[in-house]
């Protein structure tokens, strides 16, 4: 009988399952470099290698704490390929002309992509060094920045695990104080007299601060989970973490304006200790819990558990870790499914791909030349369109053949999760039971099921593209792909234009969400896209809400562009011919279009179809009812 899936089990299937092979960068620990060049005998030998070598505390002391790491590692079922790096070996070119530079941590990171892990020693330098992690933290921000990596376990003989945790999260994100604006800025001068002149009164103790703000009540306000308008709102009720330096500012006098400027204030002479140490930005995603029994931080391309050098078992640290982040059940097969593609990604895509005829005229259809008369710029896109369909459909076939393991996998999350009473759901740190929150869930849902992502590239205008003038009004392209790819003969208009592409577009309006339920959401008349700059989910209709309510539903607003440059998007924008109609001659006035968004192809056909729909509507011979004012 199969074992009933946990939370735990889920996590090792996802995250630890996967991993086939280990990167130890560690300064006191042998790598293969050191232990062949000491069996080399005479002027082959590196000598500055060896001497580096010797002055190892494996080979001055005991060997068996590497060992043991190895040997867990190679334990593993199947054993892990490892691999053991010395951030600070000189490397032999330059041992040869008497000097010994150290690898830079951009040098390192380039070459650390051929590891699933990445053991991390913290005290590279050794305490003799001086630079207490420094170069590991070099390290680090290069290998969150690396698309490769993304499990790390820094492993340090440091006592103070936050004291570490601390300096690499700093270390990982942009300082407040360069963050002040001058009005900030400006007030703090003025609180910086006042309390210079309450210290010279002896009513006030700078040297207090670490007693009222120390390192983790730092972490607790720069948590991105809290908003600095929560952070600040609770300092300024004196409740919360930040309840004593409150009482604190409170007793030496300050008020309003000044006692919140107290909290920049603090915030400002904490960080200076270390404000060389802060990043240029902060880091994408980043995120940690500093707890007593878990530390950790993750990033958009990483995971960090921080663990103390000695017994125990890494790799188990390393699942408690990611356990005590709770990743979402959206995670777990996100993960689940790069390890599918791996695993059994390359069977799949042998399959996917036997049939030779097949893709032998895929790739004729690809090498096939432009029409006559295309531009050079448009049968560049026009090849790019084919090859974006043939991997469009080559991963469809591949997911199609993998994807009964990740069901078999979704259905293990489920089971586990109503094991342990529905608990998977507050991993996403969402109240769908607030109604607020659960409409804005669904835009967003209905954002992500229609529309595609979009890319800072060239395209081609398409059906589904949505346009936005420099007025304020939104336009969907509902003209079929097949009808704007370059070359294909112009709709609406005779003539050989081969520069521009006529096409249908449908007027859209914004509706506030507010104004929507669920039939209306229902009825095909309405799209969800995201602005670009905002990261809103915008609504827009056919018609307003109001509109839907009089009975001829099928009437739309459309009109007969013409796209420039054979539709050619570029920056973002297209430029359009506007035809509009004066008394006796047609005026064309060009604009550049913003492209804000693309849905897919199929919500695209539900917009082109309503263009059918409303020019072949029938009753326009019918007769109305007269109003009941005329009537009476």
């Amino acid at each position: 009988m199969t074992e009933a899936a946990t939370f735990s089990s889920l996590i090792h299937e996802a995250f630890i399952e996967p991993l086939r092979s280990v990167l130890i960068v560690d300064d006191q620990y042998p790598t293969w470099e050191e232990i062949l060049n000491s069996k080399i005998v005479g002027d082959a030998q590196d000598n500055a290698l060896e001497e580096r070598s010797l002055g190892k505390d494996w080979v001055k002391k005991n060997p068996s704490e590497p060992l043991a790491i190895i040997k867990e590692f190679r334990d593993q079922k199947p054993g892990f390929v490892i691999d053991i790096h010395d951030a600070l070996a000189p490397t032999p070119a330059e041992a040869v002309s008497g000097t010994t530079p150290q690898e830079s941590a951009s040098e390192l990171a380039s070459h650390l992509h051929q590891s699933d892990l990445l053991v991390l020693d913290y005290n590279l330098e050794g305490e003799a060094g001086g630079l207490g992690g420094a170069k590991a933290r070099d390290i680090l921000r290069m290998v969150l920045a690396n698309k490769h990596f993304n499990l790390v376990l820094l492993h340090t003989g440091e006592d103070d695990l936050e004291k570490v945790m601390t300096e690499c999260l700093v270390s990982l994100m942009q300082s407040c104080t360069s963050l002040f604006d001058a009005k900030v800025q400006q007030e703090l001068a003025g609180l910086d007299e006042k309390l210079d002149a309450l210290e010279d009164e002896g009513t006030f103790d700078r040297s207090k601060l670490r007693e009222f703000f120390p390192d983790d009540l730092y972490l607790v306000i720069r948590n991105p989970k809290r908003s600095s308008r929560e952070v600040f709102g609770e300092f300024m009720q004196g409740k919360g973490p930040l309840a004593a330096l409150h009482g604190w500012g409170a007793d030496i006098g300050l008020k309003g304006g000044q006692l919140r400027s107290f909290l920049h204030w603090a915030i400002r002479e904490s960080e200076k200790r270390r404000l060389k140490e802060f990043n240029d930005v902060t880091v994408d995603g980043l995120s940690w819990n500093a707890s007593e029994d878990r530390k950790w931080l993750r990033t958009a391309k990483g995971f960090v558990a921080f663990v103390k050098k000695g017994p125990g078992d890494l790799l188990k640290e390393l699942q408690h870790a990611l356990e005590d982040w709770q990743p979402t059940p959206s995670r777990l097969l996100s993960a689940r499914y790069r390890y599918a593609l791996n695993s059994i990604g390359v069977a799949a895509e042998d399959k996917s791909l036997a049939k030779a005829r097949l893709f032998a005229q895929f790739y004729d259809g690809i090498r096939e030349p432009a029409r006559e008369g295309i531009l050079p710029e448009q049968a560049k896109l026009s090849r790019e369109f084919k090859l974006k369909e043939h991997v469009a459909r080559q991963s469809e076939a591949i997911a199609f053949l993998i994807e009964d393991e990740l069901v078999s996998f979704g259905e293990k999350i489920v089971q586990a999760d109503e094991a342990a009473g529905d608990a998977f759901a507050s991993h996403y740190g969402v109240d769908l039971k607030d109604d607020g929150v659960k409409r804005d869930a669904v835009n967003q849902y209905n954002s992500y099921v229609s529309t595609l992502p979009q890319k800072a590239s060239d395209a081609q205008l398409d059906s589904g593209h949505i346009l936005k003038q420099a007025n304020g009004d939104w336009w969907i392209c509902a003209t079929p792909a097949c009808d704007l790819q370059p070359g294909q003969n112009t709709i609406a208009f005779g003539g050989d234009g081969r520069s521009l592409r006529p096409f249908t577009a449908m007027r859209l309006v914004p509706i506030k969400a507010d104004d929507m339920d669920s039939d209306h959401i229902n009825s095909g008349s309405y799209c969800f896209i995201e602005d670009p700059k905002t990261k809103e989910v915008l609504c827009l209709g056919l018609r307003s809400t109001a509109d839907e309510t009089k009975p001829a539903t099928q009437k739309v607003t459309w009109r007969t562009f013409v796209a420039k440059n054979q539709g050619l998007i570029t920056d973002g924008k297209c430029t359009v011919i506007l035809p509009r109609l004066g008394d006796t001659t047609i005026e064309l006035p060009e604009e550049d279009l913003t492209l804000v968004a693309k849905l897919r192809y199929e919500y695209a056909l539900n917009f082109i179809q309503r263009v059918g729909s409303s020019v072949s509507r029938i009753g326009l011979g019918y007769a109305a009812y007269p109003n009941e004012s005329t009537a009476e």
